[in-house]
């Protein structure tokens, strides 16, 4: 058994039911392991194929994400609980925030293959402000379309932002294959409230516990598991 020892800054985003994947509703599973969890790629595998899914896992430090169909998502957090007791486990159902390619007029259509990004920070210990993050976010598309006109430019695919507590979870899909990097300039290529509008989000936002001075958004790398 092998213990599970686990940058990138970005941010953005207003409203939508449910996060979809070529129509499917996802959700997230987060398992936050103690010092004595130890997690196998045999685990790994066998929690996967417990839950039927064909997904990847993601990790950061001491956090295991699971994000596939939400039949899929509700068998792994079970299991999840019963081979760690002890770590903490959570279910993440509704995103408070979705674009998705019918906001764009450009005439590109979706990709039937894509890459996720998934990305974490914490929002600041400040319920008011937090409130204040999420009414900016309920506004956006009204208030601030060029944020999603610049996602257009960037051929985001879909962009969702979950929340648990005072975490955000943010997925970002993207063709498969695209350079993120490459395609994330073009959301502020002569689009200088895009910058305003992160200028502005940062300053709900610190990183999550582990994180260097100065880090905020930390990305949760892909975890291949062979079954």
């Amino acid at each position: 058994m092998k213990k599970l020892t686990c940058c990138f800054l970005w941010l953005l985003f207003a409203c939508s039911s449910s996060a979809q994947q070529h129509g499917q509703p996802y959700q997230f599973v987060q398992l936050v392991l103690n010092d004595s969890d130890t997690l196998s790629a045999e685990l790994m595998a066998d929690l996967l194929n417990q839950s039927g899914s064909k997904d990847d896992l993601y990790h950061w430090r001491n956090r295991l994400l699971f994000y596939g169909k939400e039949e899929e998502a509700m068998a792994f957090y079970e299991q999840s609980k019963i081979r760690f007791p002890k770590a903490e486990v959570m279910l993440v159902r509704e995103p408070f925030y979705v674009f998705d390619r019918t906001r764009c007029t450009d005439g590109k259509e979706n990709s039937r293959k894509r890459d996720h990004l998934i990305l974490s920070a914490n929002l600041v210990a400040d319920s008011a402000k937090q409130q204040s993050y999420l009414d900016y976010h309920r506004r956006q598309f009204d208030e601030w379309p060029e944020v999603s006109e610049g996602f257009c430019r960037a051929e985001f695919q879909q962009v969702q932002l979950f929340k648990t507590g005072r975490q955000l979870l943010l997925v970002i899909d993207i063709p498969e294959g695209a350079n993120f990097e490459e395609l994330n300039k073009r959301t502020v290529e002569n689009n200088p409230r895009v910058d305003e509008w992160n200028r502005l989000m940062s300053t709900y936002q610190e990183g999550l516990p582990g994180t260097k001075v100065g880090e905020v958004w930390v990305r949760f790398e892909a975890t291949n598991v062979e079954r």
